[in-house]
């Protein structure tokens, strides 16, 4: 077995990231490759939750990259780029080829090739990592279609909600963002909603745009507990809130009169994990990552970037995020000074 040196990035404790040295075993076996980091994404959504020491059960971070001992010390991540040093003769891959795996960051690392996809030739690496994300709001949209002529609207304008607003964009007569900061601004040049609303101001907004129907389809994608409430009322009969959100061990209190019953509502959970039992027969997470890369490819989702740093820096970009939420939307993290 030859061996190699590695940095990854651990949360220690609550609140508490850092980068350690590991060995990393380079001798692939028939399904695995090795793969030395390009460029990782933190998700502000699940990341943040284990950062702040918000996850209640180790089933919640049920990947098979994931390493540690629940609650901490943990090594958790899912959006890695990279390009294969090694490939296993069974694994499909081969050295030199640019990849998207399901692994925390990480310099160098080895993983089985069901947790690993190609990244197409035209698509960049730094594109590419938003491609995990991308699934998130497909598998919502999947799980919750949005009509043509449909009023949809999404709170949250981070990476996900984003991403989400601009699949609904394609099929709604009109798209409301609800975002409490200025990153809805930045959101909106990839998004185009047609207004963008302060939480507060929501219902009474779509109200006036609809005449009183609400809408349609609400994705809620904020993370933010009370945001599911505003759903609820902000929706209309027979209207459906799909929930992309992921609020850990928050408590999420919900009032369900008279707007749940009376109006006859569903509220949808989309768990990117599992595809939807009615689309199971026609897709799997391969082709939804295909779908994802395309995409990803054809936006402008580099421009969703605020803030890019050398991995050395990632302990402090979980500070700047937890810290300031409103002044950061996708965290890029370089690797090219990591030997």
């Amino acid at each position: 077995m030859q061996t190699a040196p590695a940095r990854a990035l651990w949360f220690a404790s609550v609140r508490n990231a850092e980068i350690r040295s590991e060995m990393v075993d380079t001798t692939p076996g028939p399904d695995e490759v090795v793969v030395r980091a390009l460029y990782s994404l933190i998700s502000a959504g699940t990341e943040m939750n284990v950062y702040r020491g918000q996850i209640a059960t180790q089933a919640e971070l049920a990947l098979p990259s994931t390493a540690g001992s629940f609650p901490f010390p943990i090594k958790y991540a899912y959006q890695m780029i990279g390009r294969v040093e090694a490939a296993g003769v069974e694994s499909g891959y081969q050295e030199g080829q640019i990849v998207f795996a399901q692994h925390p960051h990480q310099t160098l690392f080895k993983v089985h090739k069901s947790v690993v996809y190609a990244v197409p030739p035209g698509v960049s690496p730094r594109k590419a990592a938003f491609s995990n994300l991308y699934c998130v709001a497909l598998n919502g949209l999947l799980d919750v279609p949005v009509r043509m002529g449909d009023v949809a609207v999404v709170s949250g304008a981070g990476v996900v909600g984003t991403m989400a607003a601009s699949i609904a964009r394609r099929t709604a007569s009109t798209l409301v963002l609800v975002e409490p900061s200025d990153r809805g601004a930045l959101a909106a040049k990839l998004c185009h909603p047609d207004v963008i609303v302060k939480p507060e101001e929501a219902v009474a907004r779509l109200s006036d745009l609809t005449a009183g129907r609400f809408a349609d389809v609400w994705v809620e994608a904020s993370g933010a507990p009370g945001a599911l409430q505003t759903a609820l009322e902000g929706t209309g009969v027979e209207g459906t809130v799909a929930v992309l959100s992921y609020y850990g061990s928050k408590t999420v209190p919900l009032v369900l009169a008279p707007q749940f019953h009376f109006r006859r509502q569903r509220i949808v959970s989309s768990f990117v994990g599992i595809i939807g039992s009615g689309l199971q027969p026609r897709w799997d997470k391969p082709r939804r990552m295909a779908v994802a890369l395309a995409a990803v490819g054809e936006l402008d989702v580099e421009s969703l970037i605020t803030h890019e740093r050398p991995f050395a820096d990632a302990p402090e970009c979980y500070r700047l995020i937890d810290e300031r939420p409103g002044e950061t939307l996708a965290v890029l993290l370089d690797y090219s000074g990591e030997s």
